[in-house]
């Protein structure tokens, strides 16, 4: 991860936990994020819109981490990765996500990191220039497509 935004110890309060007891109460959990950015793009035009809106992102995660019941750190991490992801299109993300789990400890802690799939296609295999559907590339050719022994049609 070459420049990154870090944002260590969101807390939020999470219902979350294995145990229906654990659940009844939101209960404190923090979050770190360190998100892939273009770092040198937003400083050389010195313009917040090239940045990410790193408000805009602890509103938003909070938000996912409160707004929805969990049984494991390892779903609510994946949710907050698949958020990143999607909505503030960064290439790639590191999440941990962290509780008080147990007498003796800290706390316990899941990290997950995850990459943005990018498409050679636009939606539903349509060229990302004319929206028409691509032609297989024997057929766009002209030539019958090739078939291996055995082949029944």
């Amino acid at each position: 991860m070459p420049d990154r935004l870090v944002i260590h110890d969101l807390k939020a309060e999470c219902r979350i936990g294995v145990f229906d007891w654990e659940r009844e109460r939101p209960q404190p959990i923090w979050i770190d994020l360190e998100l892939a950015i273009d770092a040198a793009k937003a400083a050389r035009r010195d313009d917040v819109q090239a940045a990410v809106d790193y408000g805009h992102l602890v509103t938003s995660v909070k938000g996912l981490a409160e707004g929805k019941t969990y049984q494991l750190l390892e779903t609510l991490a994946e949710d907050v990765a698949a958020l990143v992801l999607e909505e503030f299109r960064v290439p790639q993300v590191r999440v941990q996500v962290k509780k008080r789990a147990l007498p003796g400890i800290n706390y316990a802690a899941v990290e997950v990191e995850r990459l943005r799939r990018v498409t050679r296609t636009g939606a539903a295999g349509r060229s990302p220039r004319s929206g028409r559907r691509r032609a297989s590339a024997h057929r766009s050719r002209g030539r019958p497509r090739r078939r291996w022994p055995g082949h029944r049609e």
